[in-house]
């Protein structure tokens, strides 16, 4: 059964102060507020969220999502900033799922603690698509910070890039598409791109690494985006999959044509998203941008 549990949030170095929830209208926010995640059971499957405040309101609670590069806020969450989608320019939104033409509004200053972005274009979706978060915080397109989510100590922090500990496991990666970090990984005897995505639930493959691996479906699962649009994946057991020195084992990947494979233009070589239901079973994990590596301690 999932239970939500308090993180504590430190952006930059600052320790952030008791959460007050949201309320139906937003209230002027001093200072940095706790994150929340939701871990379920062992494997700690679940959503990374921050409260972040918007145009000075808030706080509202986003969703940390590591296989975004732009941030996206609900249709709820512009009607309390006094904003108009309905009058607002449109653009092309890109899900795992598919796409969809929405308005984007325009967010003069967004924080989460020292975490300061100006002038966001921000697409508008319905509340549904993120199922009780507030928004999607898209910190894909960062260059010159660190991501760490510390599940032991309860603890998300964004600060400057560091080289990792000692104990830390480095996992080099490179730049992809939308300035996405993308890991070379060992499948069994397959080679693969592995997208680190703190915004998926679950562990996706295309097709074109199910034909690689010769991967037999044992199951379907239904796979919801941020669009309306769903598809019908094959779930089936992976071999290990060796990231440099570190390997996951007993890893359940669900196979389809997603169309962001297609986006990330990674549809016809062997690819998969790395998703909570993996990332959630670590101790820690971190993702510098400066320095393009992923830092596991597990």
């Amino acid at each position: 059964m999932k239970r939500e549990a308090a993180l504590a949030l430190a952006l930059a170095g600052t320790l952030a102060t008791p959460f007050i929830p949201a309320s139906t209208g937003p209230v002027p926010v001093a200072g940095a507020e706790p994150a929340f995640a939701t871990p379920t059971t062992l494997d700690r499957i679940g959503r990374i969220l921050v409260p972040v405040t918007l145009n000075g309101l808030g706080p509202f609670r986003m969703l940390v999502d590591t296989g975004a590069n732009r941030t996206t806020i609900t249709t709820d969450v512009a009607r309390r900033l006094g904003l108009d989608p309905a009058a607002a320019p449109t653009v092309v939104l890109n899900g795992v799922t598919g796409s969809a033409t929405v308005p984007a509004v325009t967010i003069e200053r967004m924080r989460a603690g020292d975490l300061v972005l100006d002038d966001q274009q921000v697409p508008v979706v319905e509340s549904h698509l993120i199922s009780g978060a507030d928004g999607i915080l898209g910190i894909a397109g960062l260059r010159d910070q660190r991501l760490i989510v510390d599940f032991r100590r309860d603890l998300v922090t964004i600060s400057r890039s560091r080289f990792a500990h000692a104990d830390e496991l480095r996992i080099r990666a490179d730049r992809v598409v939308g300035g996405l970090l993308g890991a070379h990984v060992r499948i069994g005897r397959v080679r693969a791109l592995a997208v680190i995505d703190t915004g998926a639930q679950k562990t996706l493959g295309n097709r074109a690494l199910q034909d690689a691996l010769r991967a037999d479906a044992h199951a379907q699962a239904t796979v919801y985006g941020t669009t309306e649009a769903t598809m019908i994946g094959e779930v089936a057991a992976a071999p290990d999959i060796t990231m440099d020195s570190t390997v996951f084992r007993h890893v359940v990947v669900t196979f389809g044509d997603f169309h962001i494979f297609d986006v990330w233009e990674l549809a016809d070589t062997p690819a998969l998203i790395i998703g909570m239901d993996v990332l959630g079973a670590m101790d820690t994990f971190s993702i510098d941008f400066r320095l393009a590596e992923i830092h596991v301690r597990s």
